[in-house]
């Protein structure tokens, strides 16, 4: 098994050499190569030998398909070979780790000597209007810096190279003066050469929003951290073609040609200026409406706006069609994720249970086939979700929500927590709450269709958060949620760690530090709708640790709990860092594991709702395991057969249909359409066979799912009905915990029967409300730790007494709030990092930013 291990290590590593090597050649044409200007320095050899009618590569950008197509299919194929070797070298490290003792390797990694890394170092905290990137850790900041350079090295090298030549036509004819100004044809040349510049970012942009790009998990980049360089590099492309744009105008108004702007006539491999002018202006359309402001508050134009990227590239085609090898490859990919997300997203998904909590949060149970058809599904995971029925406009709309489920539970679902914030999940609120009163309105008939569109798993799919033996979460509002999952995820591995005990040596942190902040305690029914000692019991016994530290920044939480004289609970031992919560911890710090809270009389019970087509598990429907993430080996087939397709189809359109390109020459707007179309029937009739073979294979092989755990406790909660219908005593405590709502008490048993076992009726619904007594919670948190009112974290104590507490560690910080926070927890991540200082007694605090939205 060793000598397996070694072998495959060795060739993991000689795939990411090779995929190096493409990579930097692709680079080098953008630092050395000669083109558009002959220069007998460098490939003149070559370019004499590359011209072809086939592949359309007959004006001066010869060299382009060889320096950046094939590497670009060369690194994408090999990206699937080394993730499956990822998969299989992860497997065969944890069965050899078998009789291991597991307090030797908790204890070797926490006496590693700490070192900062270039990913997790926060290299620029500062945020304002001059910092448009946020926190920015080195490795960002060294990628930014490094596109920008070769980016305008390229432009520089370029325009130095061809004013030179322009300097010396003029010199050997001064006539040319007479003519047009030689400072007018180095801008000429300049203007094209920002155009030029453009196409490498925006031949990049393509690869982040393939949402399940094999380059992006190569890299072990999340999709919703990719996003970031989508906007960086569609920024830069903008500039670019922004200052290309106005040069031109300039150029010809300078040689008195205004009217060549509006000129749409292309010939032969001459460009068609307005049309260049018309995909400007569109992507400063989509550029504008993506812009947070815009974003958050109108998302339907946000959305709307931005398909018009296929108007832009048609544009773009209509434009400079010649440069399509620069950027052919990335796009080719991206239209295969987006069929295969299409065909993911065509597939309903059963929704098990949607509760409404008492902070108008709404938790979604989705269903799953098994646990095999979500290949990439990690705790950090994120789904695109869409409901059809929700409205005309917003049935198209997809939303990115992570999880708070693992698939270490073995649960056949998925888990959502959606706070209503916009237009979309205020209607999905809304309609949860319509479906509450079906019983009155319809006569137990829900008037909203509870299947939904899902796509993905995306998000990090390496764990990174159990390299660490020390954890801090900080969460901010409804950004618990991805912590809430990576808690379940380590509390069910700390829990298989004992149940296995002599076969596997699972190794989790054994110290975890919640800091969940938000404004009203209604609130915390987020954190509190996990309990740990459901998934763990005795965890603490077993050697975990967890600490949880709220804080209710509204100033009117302290009246909402009861709060006893300060000399019966102690304050100052129940918090270990008085000062980091507030200058008056006694009346303001509680216990969380015993405060009550006082119910407001306007506040909403939480309610259950249970959309039950048929108790039997063998008809749900599940999320499909045809996807962009999906098994590698369909995925990669699928993506290298779009891409030979598209070749074929154009070579032969260039062969028969373009013919040749001094004689019948078609213009470049019939060039596009037929680049276009050989897009489109190149991914349907070569990739499609293969995504619908695929799909039928999928589909005949689906084994039947174990009973949900939403199923399950409907049904519980229908025995416990029955068993109390014989006890009248028993049923009236009964009916004081659970009632469905506009039922009496006196048939809610035969209701509830007639709701669940009723086959073929997509619309049933089972609805429980929890009453609460006295107007006081009946159960305090399920968390241990303190609660601090009406005031915010003090970030530089908190970690300040996390650096005096703990010594020559790595501390992982997972932050997942809004910018202000993660620009705070990021400042004292630096502050407390030392760069050069490596003892064994000083911590480095590991910055990650989670995601929970885009």
């Amino acid at each position: 098994m060793a000598r397996q291990l070694f072998l495959l290590t060795l060739a993991k590593h000689a795939l990411l050499s090779i995929n190096l090597a493409a990579s930097l050649l692709a680079l080098s044409w953008w630092l050395v190569s000669s083109e558009p200007m002959k220069d007998p320095r460098y490939f003149d050899r070559l370019q004499e030998s590359s011209p072809s009618r086939f592949f359309r590569v007959d004006g001066e950008y010869g060299l382009v398909i060889l320096y950046q197509t094939m590497p670009v299919v060369v690194m994408t194929l090999l990206s699937f070979a080394v993730i499956e070797l990822r998969k299989k070298i992860k497997s065969l490290q944890h069965c050899m780790n078998v009789g291991n003792n597991t307090k030797a390797k908790q204890y070797a990694k926490a006496g590693r000597s700490p070192r900062p890394n270039v990913s997790t170092y926060p290299l620029i905290v500062h945020t304002g209007w001059w910092n448009p990137f946020g926190v920015l850790t080195a490795a960002e900041a060294l990628i930014l810096v490094g596109m920008l350079f070769v980016v305008f090295y390229s432009f520089g090298r370029l325009t130095r190279f061809e004013f030179n030549e322009v300097e010396r036509k003029y010199n050997a004819d001064p006539q040319l003066s007479l003519h047009i100004p030689m400072n007018v044809s180095k801008l000429k040349r300049a203007t094209q050469n920002l155009g030029r510049a453009s196409l490498l970012p925006f031949a990049l942009l393509w690869i982040p929003v393939s949402r399940g790009s094999p380059l992006l998990r190569l890299l072990k980049l999340p999709f919703e951290h990719a996003v970031k360089y989508h906007i960086w590099l569609a920024t830069l492309t903008l500039t670019l073609l922004s200052g290309h744009s106005v040069c031109c105008i300039i150029y010809y108004y300078q040689i008195n040609s205004p009217s060549k702007i509006l000129n749409w006539v292309t010939e032969r491999e001459k460009s068609s200026f307005v049309a260049g002018v018309v995909a400007w202006i569109i992507g400063l359309l989509m550029w504008g409406t993506s812009l947070p402001y815009v974003r958050r508050r109108w998302y339907e134009v946000f959305f709307g706006v931005h398909q018009l990227y296929i108007v832009f590239f048609l544009f773009w085609l209509y434009h400079a069609l010649w440069t399509i090898h620069f950027f052919i490859v990335p796009a080719l990919l991206f239209v295969v994720d987006r069929l295969l997300r299409m065909v993911q997203s065509r597939h309903p998904v059963d929704v098990l249970s949607a509760t409404m909590l008492e902070s108008g949060a709404v938790k979604l149970h989705m269903a799953i086939t098994n646990l095999q058809s979500t290949r990439g599904y990690h705790a950090l995971s994120s789904w695109y979700l869409r409901f059809p029925s929700l409205s005309r406009l917003m049935k198209l709309q997809w939303h990115f929500f992570s999880v708070t489920s693992t698939p270490l539970d073995e649960k056949h679902e998925l888990s959502f927590v959606i706070k209503p914030l916009g237009k979309w999940t205020k209607s999905l609120q809304s309609q949860i709450l319509q479906s509450s009163k079906a019983n009155a309105t319809t006569g137990g008939r829900c008037p909203f269709s509870f299947k939904a569109g899902i796509e993905g798993p995306y998000g990090d799919e390496t764990d990174f958060y159990l390299r660490y033996n020390t954890l801090v979460l900080v969460g901010g509002g409804i950004g618990i949620t991805p912590l809430l999952a990576v808690l379940c995820d380590i509390l069910h591995r700390q829990r298989r760690s004992k149940l296995e005990v002599g076969k596997k040596s699972i190794v989790v942190p054994s110290t975890i530090l919640v800091y969940h902040c938000v404004r009203k305690a209604e609130e915390l029914s987020v954190l509190n709708s996990m309990d740990p000692k459901e998934i763990s019991p005795g965890y603490e016994k077993r050697g975990l640790r967890i600490r949880v530290s709220v804080f209710v920044t509204s100033a009117s939480s302290i009246d909402h709990y009861n709060i006893v004289d300060d000399e019966e609970v102690g304050m100052q031992v129940i918090n270990p860092y008085p000062q980091a919560a507030c200058n008056d911890v006694k009346q303001r710090t509680l216990d969380l594991t015993t405060a009550t809270r006082i119910k407001a009389a306007n506040c909403t019970l939480p309610v259950t709702i249970y959309p039950c087509k048929t108790t039997a598990a063998s008809n749900i429907k599940g999320v499909s395991s045809v996807g962009s993430k999906g098994a590698s080996a369909w995925v990669a087939a699928t993506m290298l057969a779009s891409i030979t397709g598209f070749y074929l189809l154009w070579g032969l359109s260039n062969l028969f249909i373009v013919k040749h390109l001094h004689r019948d020459f078609p213009t470049n707007f019939d060039r596009a359409h037929l680049l276009l179309a050989s897009i489109i029937l190149a991914t349907l009739l070569f990739g499609g066979p293969l995504v619908l073979i695929w799909w039928c294979l999928s589909s005949s092989s689906k084994s039947a799912p174990a009973p949900s755990t939403s199923l399950t406790m409907l049904q519980q909660e229908i025995r416990v009905a029955d068993d109390n219908a014989n006890r009248p005593s028993s049923a009236s405590s009964y009916n004081d915990n659970i009632q469905q709502e506009q039922l009496q008490p006196n048939n809610m048993q035969d209701t509830l029967h007639s709701q669940v076992n009723e086959v073929g009726d997509n619309n049933n619904i089972v609805l429980f409300n929890r009453d609460e007594e006295n107007n006081i919670e009946p159960t305090a948190s399920p968390w241990k730790g303190t609660l601090h009112l009406g005031v915010r974290p003090a970030w530089r104590e908190i970690f300040d007494g996390l650096t005096k507490e703990y010594h020559g560690q790595n501390i992982g910080v997972l932050v997942s709030g809004s910018e202000n926070m993660q620009a705070d927890v990021a400042k004292e991540c630096q502050r407390h990092t030392p760069l050069f200082d490596t003892s064994l007694s000083s911590n480095v605090f590991h910055y990650h930013s989670v995601s929970f939205e885009l």
